[in-house]
């Protein structure tokens, strides 16, 4: 099961060793000290550098309709699998390998990665990232607002050559229910419900699905909260995401992020990794803890 989310596109992408960048903010990937956000105007710089694969991640027939010139489609069903009734977990790693590989992605490529959907592209985001893919950047505005500035668009399916991933798995970015069951009222995490007030407050549902409440300690923030809204596509600027999340993460926790499969808590994932929390993503969420008859609370108190 996919959730739907608003429809605007935030790029991610991975930057190579060696690229120069205009960042569009100085939030760095520790594991390489390089931006994890870049601009609009540093992708165009770089779409003729034969080091950058550019994917768009779709569900639809979008790439068609116009893609960044030299983007290559990546189905998101591709990216995620059903495993033990829970319907958005990840693939096998040799699976997640071929999937990129397939796509032309190797260990020194600067992949950027935009959807329609913004947690479309977290979610490659989160999937790289557990390979130990380390070279990211989110492109902020993505297509949206590539098309706003008057860059151009294509339908052409560019030709590329198979890539070569080595894969080096970080089972520590997902949480599972045991994890989170450990840590529960106890000092050191801090839970983020990536879902709506009626999910969280157990008055509402997801796809029929009635929701009971909300993991015991667990503080709400939609991801749509974490963008400018209105028309523009943009991030809030970073000591806006800073505040948003020091008012739910403690200093020195570790955030756990989960929604109803684990979709729109990617976004919440990768800001928080942006912002410098070390970071899990519960990849069962609450479907997982629902069918497992974990505790929740319902109303609007963590």
């Amino acid at each position: 099961m996919k959730e739907t989310a608003m429809r605007f596109a935030p790029i991610i992408g991975f930057v190579a060793v060696g690229a120069t960048f205009a960042p569009a903010s100085a939030s760095r990937n520790s594991a390489v000290d390089e931006p994890l956000v870049v601009s609009t105007a540093w992708l165009a710089s770089h779409l003729n550098d034969p080091s950058v694969v550019v994917l768009q991640v779709e569900h639809d027939q979008s790439y068609r309709d116009g893609h960044i010139p030299g983007a290559r489609p990546l189905p998101y069903m591709d990216i995620v699998t059903s495993r033990d009734g829970l319907g958005s977990e990840l693939p096998s790693t040799e699976q997640i390998r071929d999937v990129f590989e397939k796509a032309g992605v190797s260990d020194n490529s600067i992949v950027v990665v935009y959807a329609s959907e913004g947690p479309m592209a977290s979610r490659a985001l989160f999937t790289l990232d557990y390979i130990g893919h380390k070279r990211f950047a989110m492109l902020d505005g993505g297509l949206q607002q590539w098309r706003a500035e008057g860059r151009p668009v294509s339908r052409a399916t560019p030709a590329f050559a198979q890539g070569h991933l080595t894969v080096q798995p970080h089972p520590e970015r997902v949480a599972t229910a045991d994890w989170i069951t450990a840590h529960l009222g106890k000092r050191g995490v801090s839970l983020i419900d990536t879902r709506t007030d009626g999910e969280y407050l157990g008055s509402g549902e997801r796809h029929g699905m009635p929701s009971a409440g909300h993991i015991p300690g667990a503080h709400q923030l939609q991801w749509e909260e974490l963008f400018r809204g209105g028309d523009s596509p943009l991030l809030k600027d970073r000591a806006e995401l800073q505040r948003l999340y020091a008012a739910r993460v403690n200093p020195g926790d570790t955030v756990a992020t989960y929604c109803w499969v684990g979709y729109r808590a990617s976004m919440t994932y990768f800001i928080a990794r942006y912002l410098g929390y070390p970071v899990k993503l519960y990849d069962g969420s609450y479907q997982d803890w629902q069918q497992r008859k974990l505790p929740v609370r319902a109303g609007a108190s963590p």
